[in-house]
């Protein structure tokens, strides 16, 4: 049996650094401010205005960190296939710019949010 984080497209890089870079930018911002954008992820500037992100893996226990670059084709394709919040099924990921300023999570109940760095 595959690992969830094993079926999520990209190469896997190992960079502490960029992980706690993303979990940081995800703890800055509270969870009550986290926009709920759902099917609407598709729509958002940051899925037709870069070509690459960094996909995280979130591990509900918080034991696994895998970390891959991924092109905005394979992503928005894996959402697609993985993510459905009618089902209530996903994975949970976070999708992060290059930049590292703001982040999409997804999570196993199919919601996808939205978390812009608030500085």
């Amino acid at each position: 049996m595959n690992k969830i984080y094993n079926i999520i497209p990209g190469n896997l890089i190992n960079d502490k650094f960029i992980i706690s870079k993303i979990l940081t930018l995800i703890d800055s911002v509270e969870f009550n401010k986290w926009i709920e954008v759902n099917e609407n992820v598709y729509l958002l500037k940051n899925f037709w205005q870069n070509n690459e992100f960094y996909v995280m893996y979130l591990d509900p226990g918080g034991l696994i960190n895998k970390l891959y670059i991924t092109c905005v084709d394979d992503i928005i394709k894996f959402m697609k296939k993985r993510i459905n919040y009618e089902y209530g099924e996903g994975v949970d990921i976070a999708i992060c710019t290059k930049e590292i300023n703001n982040v999409v999570i997804c999570n196993h109940d199919g919601q996808v949010f939205l978390l812009k760095n608030m500085e």
